[in-house]
């Protein structure tokens, strides 16, 4: 039994117990060391760092985007405003799962494939983390109310309000006041870096027009706040705040009433109309038609709805007629007359037998007198520069055009802004053609001939111009040479807008100041002057404005034109059997201004209509600028010309002093 049982070393069994005390002992002190080593590392030598993410997870910086400053009118009827929508937003790094986030919430809401496309767009030129990017534009209460509800499902998911542009003239104003939209990678790349700060929160720039015109004014300046989120993303509270600066507010010298009047009197037609007020350069009325609703683009327009703008190739609304070029046809026949005046090519007393055609000399193509194409007989018979003018004759205009060259002619024209732009604010403009030698070897690598002056000479071949250019040009015959450049801005916040660069075209100077009467007087008979017993001595526009309305209280001055669409022979065109496509049509023109031979008050409004496919600028487009004149002197100036004495002379009066 003795060697079976061996007596507890006790003493072995102590030591060995303290031994494991005492590496446990010492085990305890190194982890509690190096948990006050950690505590004091956080608590103090880390505080800063570990606050600031602390308050990077609470505390979020962003813009505040200021708000777009109002565009009005001249008698201060709102063209561009600001309205409230909300939008549904996400703070994508606080969404863990976008793609099921977005099941869910299409089960909300409408969200389509352009919304989300749109959304990745933002996001990619989204610089600021943990910033809010809208998704969805404009929700409807209904849908406020889903998403509010589901809201402790959808971290990251907020709804926000906003303000967006709004166009209350819709159509209207689609092409002179333009329209806002989203900021497009391009854009913001030729952005400076402050601009780019600047823009920081903004996601709308201006596109198009006034808009993009006068982005810099209308902008503003950003602002900036500290708010405090909670961890699904929620504005808890805003701690500190640096307010943004509204853009300023503009107003213009377009006038909302003859905008209205002028898509009116086009009717059916497409076309454009432009008015100027002479005395200011004031454009008083910019109108396109076909246009299309501006509203559509502000918050991203569906591609289905853009196809339709985009596809409509019959009338492009978005192409603006008011400031792309045609060939302006007669219209430019008073100011060939005037240079033919001012060079000494004609004088009062000058007159030509017209046979109905012009022949160069050595030349056996005729060119035909394209305004009577439609009557009987021949030509205008005897005919001075007066009758020229108001019967359209393009016999008289092919000789006075031969004689005078296209030298003669470019550079007279040019100094009514034919090939140039002279609007102050409408740099997107074209400058249409004002052809000569050196333009045709530069453009097209040929010569230029006399058949091409004889073109020219009536404003076909390779003469363009815009309404916004015929319109110009009305207003300084109106103003006897004195240039005052178109302009949309009238004034910033209420401050009168002085363009730095006024004076920076000379007046146009003629040789006899009588000239600009003589000019005035012709192109008042186009209007006015009745039947006579002559066949077809009378104003081109006569039957289709004045005898139309024989209690005129105002004398309208005025030329009438036609542009041909496609080239047909005179030959051709003579014939009672010709049938022309609709699309195939001449375009019609007129301008003219008003009041006209009145001593008293000078002209205050110069207009240029252009009709597409109109077929004639008399009996088309001459009413057309007729209702303009008269919504703008009668209507809204309320002028009462019968208070002006002698100068409301009859047309029969008028007639036979110049006789």
């Amino acid at each position: 039994m003795a060697g079976k049982w061996k007596l507890k070393d006790h003493e072995a069994e102590k030591k060995l117990f303290n031994q494991r005390l005492v590496v446990a002992g010492i085990l305890i002190v190194v982890l509690f060391s190096a948990l006050v080593f950690q505590l004091v590392n956080l608590q103090i030598y880390q505080y800063e760092y570990f606050t600031a993410r602390s308050d990077g997870n609470r505390l979020h910086s962003q813009y505040v985007p200021p708000a777009r400053g109002l565009i009005f009118d001249r008698s201060g009827t709102l063209l561009a405003d600001n309205q409230p929508i909300f939008n549904l937003t996400v703070v994508r790094e606080q969404v863990e799962n976008f793609e099921e986030t977005l099941e869910f919430l299409k089960g909300l809401i409408t969200l389509t494939d352009d919304d989300i496309e749109q959304f990745n767009i933002r996001m990619q030129r989204n610089r600021v983390p943990f910033s809010s990017v809208p998704l969805r534009y404009i929700l409807d209460e209904e849908e406020k109310s889903r998403v509010a509800v589901n809201g402790h499902l959808l971290p990251g998911i907020a709804i926000e309000p906003q303000f967006v542009r709004r166009y209350p003239l819709s159509n209207l104003t689609a092409h002179s006041i333009g329209y806002v939209s989203e900021i497009n990678q391009e854009e913001l790349d030729s952005l400076s870096d402050d601009e780019k700060e600047n823009y920081g929160g903004t996601n709308h720039i201006g596109k198009t027009g006034i808009e993009r015109t006068y982005e810099d004014l209308l902008h503003g300046t950003v602002g900036y706040e500290i708010v405090e989120k909670n961890n699904r993303g929620q504005v808890m509270r805003r701690l500190d705040r640096t307010d943004p600066v509204a853009g300023k507010n503009i107003t213009l010298h377009l006038d909302a009433e003859l905008q209205i009047a002028a898509e009116a009197a086009l009717g059916d037609f497409r076309g454009a109309i432009v008015a100027i007020d002479p005395n200011t350069g004031g454009i008083l009325a910019m109108f396109s038609k076909p246009a299309f609703d501006p509203n559509l683009f502000v918050t991203g327009i569906s591609s289905k709805d853009y196809d339709i703008l985009v596809k409509d190739e019959v009338n492009t609304p978005l192409f603006d007629r008011t400031t792309n070029p045609y060939p302006p046809g007669s219209t430019v026949k008073p100011f060939l007359g005037l240079a033919g005046l001012h060079h000494e090519h004609v004088d009062y007393d000058f007159a030509i037998e017209d046979p109905g055609y012009f022949r160069l000399p050595g030349v056996s193509y005729r060119w035909g007198d394209y305004t009577l194409r439609t009557q009987i007989g021949g030509g205008h018979g005897h005919t001075d520069l007066m009758k020229a003018i108001y019967q359209s004759c393009d016999t008289f205009f092919y000789d006075l055009g031969n004689r005078m060259g296209i030298d003669t002619i470019h550079n007279f024209m040019a100094k009514f802004g034919f090939g140039d732009n002279f609007a102050v604010d409408i740099a997107y403009a074209r400058t249409g053609v004002l052809p000569s030698r050196e333009w045709k070897m530069e453009s097209r690598g040929e010569p230029w001939y006399p058949g091409d002056t004889i073109n020219s000479s009536i404003g076909q071949g390779y003469m363009w111009a815009t309404p916004l250019q015929l319109a110009t040009a009305a207003s300084i015959i109106a103003n006897e040479g004195k240039v005052v450049r178109p302009r949309m801005l009238q004034a910033v916040d209420d401050e009168l807008f002085q363009p730095l660069i006024e004076n920076s075209i000379p007046d146009v100077m003629v040789n006899d100041p009588d000239y600009w009467r003589y000019i005035e007087n012709a192109m008042t008979m186009v209007v006015h002057r009745p039947f006579s017993d002559q066949f077809r001595d009378y104003g081109t526009a006569y039957e289709s404005i004045a005898m139309v309305d024989r209690e005129m209280s105002y004398k309208m001055a005025g030329k009438s034109g036609s542009a041909q669409v496609v080239g047909i022979s005179q030959d051709i065109l003579s014939s009672s059997d010709i049938m022309v496509s609709d699309l195939n049509k001449d375009h019609g023109l007129f301008i003219s201004f008003a009041p006209a031979q009145n001593s008293h008050i000078a002209p205050q409004i110069a207009v240029a209509v252009f009709v597409e496919n109109g077929e004639h600028g008399s009996s088309v487009a001459g009413p057309i600028a007729k209702q303009i004149i008269d919504t703008y002197l009668l209507d809204i100036l309320k002028l009462d010309f019968g208070t002006f004495g002698d100068d409301a002379q009859t047309e029969h009066q008028i007639t036979a002093a110049d006789e």
